[in-house]
């Protein structure tokens, strides 16, 4: 009745060039309410600067050191590290960008499920 999964079984996706790599869970276990995603980043790497339009998401470190940056509706700039165990909720409108300070692993859920939800300063241009 349930379908279950492994990351080790999930092969590792490229999405139209955006580092890092993702690990689709919502796509295998095609939930209806949200959108889960594992992202892999190696030491340095960062994900594109963006917003979501519908999306509110949850971020949980499973392993690793980042370094987040989010800007809201007047434009102010916080920069925090958040380590493996923490997690933080980031509402559509926020702006924001995840650098890893060494390899790590996040799990991304976002609400409601929404395809291509993501805004990214290059679309804004």
């Amino acid at each position: 009745m349930y379908e279950t999964t492994s990351l080790s079984d999930l092969d590792t996706r490229d999405v139209d060039d955006i580092e890092p790599g993702l690990k689709a869970v919502g796509y295998q276990l095609r939930p209806s309410e949200m959108r889960p995603s594992v992202w892999e980043f190696e030491a340095g790497e960062t994900n594109d600067w963006h917003r979501q339009e519908e999306q509110e998401e949850l971020y949980y470190v499973l392993a690793g050191e980042f370094l987040v940056t989010v800007e809201g509706e007047d434009e102010e700039r916080e920069t925090f590290e958040l380590e493996s165990d923490e997690v933080v909720v980031i509402p559509p409108e926020t702006w924001r960008q995840f650098e890893a300070l060494e390899d790590g692993r996040l799990l991304v859920v976002g609400a409601p499920n929404v395809k291509d939800d993501a805004i990214t300063e290059v679309d804004q241009s």
